[in-house]
């Protein structure tokens, strides 16, 4: 497979760093404060609704409404995370084993792994299209090749949110991450007026590309475990195209390989 897209817009959250125009001041020099206590709170949903949510559905919903603008109101979404609900299920594995057993309603329906993506429908109104995926440390490139293959098949925008959040002991103890992170991609076939870069794709061997370094990230962004960091190189050549391939893993022997050109350029 190979094609060509263009991104309109892209979205960031993490603590110390809740959009996407602050990361890139990070990865330009400024330093990461990240907060010890950071909620993320989605502008979108009421302070009340939000805090019902989990940190990651919020964290995703987040970086979504970044790239919002960027794309039509009835556009597919594609959203992708290697845990999902992971913190939701926790509360609800905890109470199955408290005597007697209390579970509020509201925790099932959120502890599905399409959860971030059906509360961002509602709070766009949005009744387009909406897939979920998961590939462990593959999510990201699954989710981007999900997103331009739907991209490319039905000739319009897609929006693409990556993200996962740190759960709870003891389910954290076989999934650390460090932080919550979530990114967003508003991806199209075509280039327009306010596109930031073209995107080159191609499923590779694994061996065909290196995956590149981070550079001006700092440690404790990337390389926290969350696999929503082997997106930071793609968010810094958005801004600034350099040499060489991006490679985002994918199941099995093989890879995705973006390559970034300026649309000045391509």
């Amino acid at each position: 497979m190979k094609a060509r897209l263009h991104i309109d817009g892209v979205g960031f959250a993490a603590p110390g760093l809740p959009t996407a125009e602050a990361l890139r001041g990070h990865l330009e020099g400024a330093p990461f404060a990240p907060e010890a206590e950071w909620k993320p709170m989605p502008a979108s949903l009421a302070r009340r609704q939000a805090l019902r949510l989990s940190e990651a559905t919020r964290v995703a919903i987040m970086a979504a409404e970044q790239i919002a603008a960027a794309l039509p109101a009835d556009c597919p979404w594609v959203f992708a995370s290697s845990t999902g609900e992971g913190g939701t299920l926790n509360e609800i594995l905890l109470a199955l084993r408290s005597d007697p057993i209390m579970i509020q309603p509201l925790r099932f329906q959120n502890a599905v792994h399409n959860a971030a993506q059906g509360n961002w429908s509602i709070a766009a109104a949005n009744k387009g299209a909406m897939t979920s995926v998961a590939a462990y440390d593959a999510t990201p490139g699954i989710g981007f090749l999900k997103a331009a293959m739907q991209a490319l098949t039905d000739d319009r925008p897609v929006g693409l949110v990556v993200f996962d959040a740190p759960m709870p002991p003891p389910l954290h103890d076989k999934r650390p991450f460090g932080l919550a992170m979530a990114a967003a991609f508003a991806l199209s076939p075509r280039r327009g007026p306010e596109s930031l870069a073209a995107l080159d794709l191609a499923v590779v061997a694994d061996e065909e590309a290196t995956a590149p370094s981070v550079s001006g990230a700092d440690p404790r962004l990337a390389d926290n475990g969350n696999p929503v960091r082997m997106l930071l190189p793609l968010l810094r050549r958005i801004h600034r195209p350099e040499d060489g391939a991006i490679l985002l893993d994918l199941p099995g022997s093989h890879a995705l390989r973006i390559t970034v050109s300026g649309c000045r350029d391509g």
